[in-house]
């Protein structure tokens, strides 16, 4: 009989941590309260470029073929990118490869 409570009283315990932490995690992951917002303020349109320019997927390597082209020259800038491309499509594959017969 004492075997059993002390199982009751050490289950009624766990179910009380279970019980705050999952509290806590609500409370975590509550939404911030609104902000309000400021009418008439816009943005420029260079800003706006930008930001939907970081935001686009692949941006950097766009930006550093443009860069490359004009600091390179095309001639050169082709040739670097084409050696990195197959590098990379020959690692991409070998991990490919790997992870499959893993």
């Amino acid at each position: 009989m004492n075997h059993e409570r002390t199982s009751r009283d050490a289950q009624a315990a766990i179910l009380l941590r279970m019980a705050a932490s999952r509290e806590a995690l609500l409370v975590a992951n509550r939404a911030p309260p609104a902000v309000p917002v400021v009418r008439g303020q816009t943005r420029s349109t260079v800003a706006s470029v930008v930001t939907s320019l970081a935001e686009a997927p692949r941006v950097t390597l766009l930006l550093a073929l443009c860069v490359g082209a004009i600091v390179l020259g095309p001639r050169r800038t082709v040739g670097i990118v084409g050696r990195s491309g197959i590098t990379a499509w020959l690692g991409r594959a070998a991990r490919k490869a790997i992870t499959q017969d893993v």
